[in-house]
């Protein structure tokens, strides 16, 4: 008859090195080594059991030198919790990073171990005594309850993997240690640190065996790792601006054109959010890209902040490349350098509020002028402007509004044009809904540098 240990680790860990390999490999013993169960019971033997008979319990070792077979519990997972140890007596050295590996199985489940050895009655006893006292496999964390399975006792028979075969052909190998025939007693009791010193990194007396284990399942009955909460979507990234003399109001699209000529140099690769361009270089239509748009938050008639905002999303590689500018520059005459830092990246109603209306507002007024992108024809001013506002709140999905030009503010004393180009006709414009809308609104030529942003108008 067979002889069969059962092994079941109430914890629902395995914790085990193999000889050969360090424990921050992540690559932790699967099955138990033949080597590791020998060690245990001879240790346990030692501290526990010694009154049971040396010359017996040598007997069961040997017998127990042929290669097992195994019977897994179906469902294991590696896993590995990571550990941060400072120097010891030494504070300036940075703490070491552990990897701790182990083995999930269910502590419900039984591993079997099955050699096609018969023992006598005698080694059957010792060898439940040592059964009865092993306290782990592997290292201490690995605890674990162990029997002999009796000879009355109806053992499966489906499922056993032998070395170097049994299993799936398309399962992976796990190779572990093994005894050589006939054991060596001596080398099975060998401390780590002899066979180290003896410049070996595995006993001698030993042999590797492969047994083709099925591929990990995650324990079903482990619950299953809840999903991270999804991040809120990154709309605008907020940064502060500062310098001896902050930039006017008017030079918005100035500072708006710098701004977006830094951001893509932060971001090196091609950014088609960021630059607004598909990979053929051609123009977005959609109005979805980047929005730079400065800002007078205190009102005293000066850009001291820049938000830049994307309708369709900023991805984390665009808000890095956003977030590393640190300063605004430009070669063009007359332009000051501005110090910039990130103040917080997220949606554009926390970032932004006085842009959006978040309970929706019906008015809205211009904060800068807003220049279309055809010339005025025969047709009036208010006509002129009435039609390409409401072909620009057609492209931006909002519903059609009532058109008011307002007078009284000198919009032709903002700058309507990027470096080097000829300045737009531009004016301010008041904004009147059938029902209340949500912002940020920017329309027209260059909105996406500034001009043609609007604002919840006071009732």
């Amino acid at each position: 008859m067979p002889t069969v240990v059962a092994v079941r680790f109430p914890w629902g860990r395995f914790h085990g090195t193999p000889w050969d390999a360090g424990a921050n490999e992540g690559n932790p013993e699967w099955p138990p080594s033949p080597w590791r169960i020998l060690r245990a019971l001879l240790a346990t033997y030692h501290w526990r059991a010694s009154d049971v008979s040396r010359e017996v319990v040598e007997d069961v070792l040997r017998a127990l030198a042929t290669p097992p077979h195994y019977r897994l519990p179906r469902e294991t997972a590696i896993a590995h919790t990571r550990h941060y140890l400072p120097g010891v007596g030494d504070t300036t050295s940075k703490p070491a990073k552990v990897f701790d590996s182990f083995v999930v199985v269910d502590r419900r489940q039984e591993l079997l171990i099955r050699w096609g050895v018969d023992l006598g009655a005698e080694e059957r006893a010792a060898l439940a005594r040592l059964c009865d006292q092993l306290a782990y496999l592997g290292r201490a964390e690995g605890n674990c309850d162990a029997r002999l399975v009796g000879l009355e006792e109806e053992v499966p028979e489906d499922r056993w993997v032998a070395p170097a075969g049994g299993g799936s052909l398309d399962a992976p190998a796990r190779r572990v240690l093994a005894p050589t025939e006939p054991l060596d007693l001596a080398a099975l009791g060998l401390r780590t640190t002899e066979v180290r010193k003896a410049r070996r990194t595995t006993p001698p007396g030993t042999r590797w065996l492969s047994y083709m284990v099925e591929a990990d399942r995650a324990p079903a009955w482990v619950p299953a790792r809840s999903a991270r909460p999804a991040s809120p979507p990154v709309e605008a990234v907020s940064i502060a601006l500062g310098a001896s003399v902050l930039p006017s109001v008017r030079d918005t699209v100035w500072v708006a054109h710098v701004a977006r000529k830094a951001a893509l140099f932060q971001r090196k690769d091609p950014s088609a959010v960021l630059s607004g361009k598909d990979a053929e270089g051609q123009p977005l239509s959609d109005h979805r890209h980047a929005h730079y748009l400065p800002l007078d938050l205190d009102g005293d008639k000066l850009l001291d902040t820049l938000l830049v905002w994307a309708p369709g999303g900023i991805g984390a590689a665009d808000v890095a490349a956003v977030g590393r500018i640190n300063r605004l520059r430009s070669e063009t005459p007359g332009f000051r350098p501005v110090r910039a830092a990130v103040q917080g990246a997220g949606s554009v109603s926390e970032l932004a509020p006085a842009l959006v209306s978040s309970a929706g507002a019906s008015r809205w007024q211009s904060v800068t002028p807003f220049a279309p992108y055809r010339h005025q024809k025969r047709e009036t001013a208010e006509e002129f402007y009435t039609a390409e506002v409401a072909r620009e709140l057609k492209t931006r999905k909002l519903p059609p509004a009532e058109v008011e030009i307002v007078s009284g503010v000198s919009w032709l004393d903002w700058r309507r044009a990027r470096p080097g180009r000829a300045d737009a006709r531009a004016t301010g414009i008041r904004l009147t809904f059938a029902q209340p809308v949500h912002g940020p609104i920017s329309l027209g030529n260059l909105s996406h540098f500034g001009l043609g942003l609007f604002r919840p108008a006071d009732s």
